[in-house]
């Protein structure tokens, strides 16, 4: 039955490896697929008696990967830095790799074994055995280091370390109740404590498969809600400087000179125009004057008759055009940009950051604030809050030379940024310099 239950379970795991791809799970399903084969082995061994085969399938299995597949998956579930799980992956492969050929090729002391279920140390030579003791002593630190870093990363305000503290604890035990079932325990509390690892590993693995559909069903609100580009600041803003420009230019159109209009059989306006004729007694009669008469002598280019299609103003033909008037001047222009740091890579980012803020604040009259904040909670989140006199000032500032060289510099630090453009349309600023 549990050979049964550790290979059902091993079964629903890597259904769930395949479907979320994520590394712990796959090495936790193989742990659970050779806990099952181990299993099999003990209860072949305790029915028939433990021949070379059944013993060296539940030694190697059970005694030898399984713990080890089990302190690897804790480092890829707890660690954050990809150094640390390349390094855990390198070593479990490496060394598992080289303990299971030494232990299905090294002779047996003994053969067969009719009653009880034999440690492996008892049937094995001394460099078996010393490779097993070494594949226990990894695992015990592997184990004890990753719960030691969730522990930290929890006391750091880590919010993505808090639902990992009950999968590595409940990892962290299994391991422990593996090694000391296969390597000490006597008769059947072998298979026992086996069953519970087992058990354990496949618990801890479902927490974490239910702390990810939970985290991806926030994730998916905060997307539905959120998912504005680029300067959006409202459900309806677009955010995009273009759309802006055409907005106001819908509700508030630039003047400019009138064109005249045009019928609609397709006429227009003849090039050049007709110059245009002062009205009759220096003032305008409110109504269209009468084209003039062409004078006597060689013919010239008469004005096409122009049919009306609805009432026009006065004197859109022969008034002279308005002169442009000139736009009212821009209001402050902000700017906040989200950074998302590498991990390890905080301390380079806020020299780089704090060496812009000092030479832009020091050479630019038009920044009125700007500075960068840690997010707490976040150690490698960076909000960066840029105010600026006006667009222009913003401009002058983007063509800076200390700019370009901080854009190419803190590239190598930054894995995402997310930039918001802001436009003042309340409050006020108590200082402008």
């Amino acid at each position: 039955m549990a050979t049964l239950a550790a290979l059902v379970g091993a079964g629903l795991l890597v259904q769930s490896a395949l479907k979320e791809r994520r590394a712990h799970l796959a090495v936790w399903s193989a742990a659970l697929v050779l806990m099952g084969l181990g299993l099999a082995g003990m209860a072949l061994g305790s029915f028939a008696g433990f021949s070379g085969p059944a013993f060296r399938l539940s030694a190697v299995t059970a005694g030898l990967l399984a713990p080890l597949c089990t302190a690897v998956g804790l480092i890829e579930l707890a660690a954050k830095p990809v150094q640390v799980r390349f390094a855990a992956r390198l070593v479990g492969v490496s060394y598992g790799l080289v303990a299971l050929v030494v232990l299905l090729l090294d002779p047996l002391s003994t053969k067969k074994q009719d009653s009880g279920l034999p440690n492996p140390g008892d049937a094995y030579g001394p460099l078996p055995g010393t490779l097993l003791t070494g594949a226990t002593v990894l695992t015990v630190l592997a184990l004890i280091a990753g719960v030691a870093t969730t522990v930290v990363r929890t006391q750091k305000r880590d919010k993505a370390a808090y639902p990992l503290m009950l999968p590595a604890a409940l990892a962290t035990v299994a391991g422990m109740i593996n090694v000391i079932a296969v390597g000490w325990l006597p008769g059947l509390l072998k298979i026992v404590g086996l069953a519970a690892a087992a058990g354990l590993i496949f618990f801890a693995a479902s927490k974490t498969t239910a702390e990810s559909a939970d985290s991806d069903e926030d994730d998916r609100h905060d997307e539905a809600g959120s998912t504005a580009p680029r300067g959006a600041t409202g459900p309806h803003d677009y955010g995009s400087a273009d759309q802006e420009a055409e907005d106001e230019m819908a509700f508030d159109p630039p003047h400019r000179p009138q064109q005249p209009p045009r019928n609609t059989q397709g006429m227009r306006r003849p090039e050049p125009p007709q110059p245009p004729l002062p009205p009759q007694g220096g003032r305008h009669t409110g109504q269209r004057p009468m084209p003039p008469q062409p004078p006597a002598g060689p013919p010239t280019q008469a004005m096409p008759p122009m049919q009306s299609t609805g009432p026009v103003a006065p004197d859109d033909w022969f008034a002279t055009p308005p002169p442009p008037q000139p736009q009212p001047p821009t209001g402050p222009y902000g700017q906040i940009v989200v950074y998302t740091l590498l991990d390890g890579r905080e301390q380079a980012f806020d020299r780089q950051v704090n060496q812009l803020i000092g030479e832009a604040v020091r050479a630019e009259d038009g920044i009125l604030i700007f500075t960068c904040h840690e997010v707490e909670g976040a150690p490698t989140q960076r909000i960066s809050y840029q105010l600026f006199r006006d667009r222009a000032s913003y401009n002058e500032h983007q063509g800076r030379p200390y700019v370009h060289r901080f854009h190419g510099e803190s590239r190598t630090h930054v894995l995402a940024t997310n930039v918001i453009d802001l436009k003042l349309t309340g409050g006020s600023l108590p200082v402008l310099r």
